[in-house]
């Protein structure tokens, strides 16, 4: 589900919206949603997988908010795990 080695490991990409860790950025557990890529976006959002909630976004209209929540919720598990996986690993 993940890019073992890469820098900012990519968990999952949903036609434009790309899901990916950010670790050092806050304490808890949350994923990066971006609407393009990294350095050229045209919205994100940061959602905290311990509460399945939008932390911060930007450039997204509400009902894609629910989408990506929608998104979040069916694969939180899996993004958990990487998340715990990815800390772990940066140790």
């Amino acid at each position: 589900m993940h890019n073992k080695g890469s820098e900012v490991p990519t968990l999952l990409i949903v036609k434009a919206l790309r899901f990916m860790l950010h670790t050092r950025e806050h304490g808890f557990p949350h994923v990066t949603v971006y609407h393009g890529t990294p350095r050229n976006h045209e919205a994100f959002a940061k959602v905290r997988l311990d509460r399945v909630l939008v932390i911060e976004s930007f450039g997204f209209h509400p009902k894609d908010l629910n989408i990506i929540l929608l998104i979040v919720e069916q694969y939180r598990k899996e993004f958990l795990e990487a998340w715990n996986d990815w800390v772990e690993s940066q140790g």
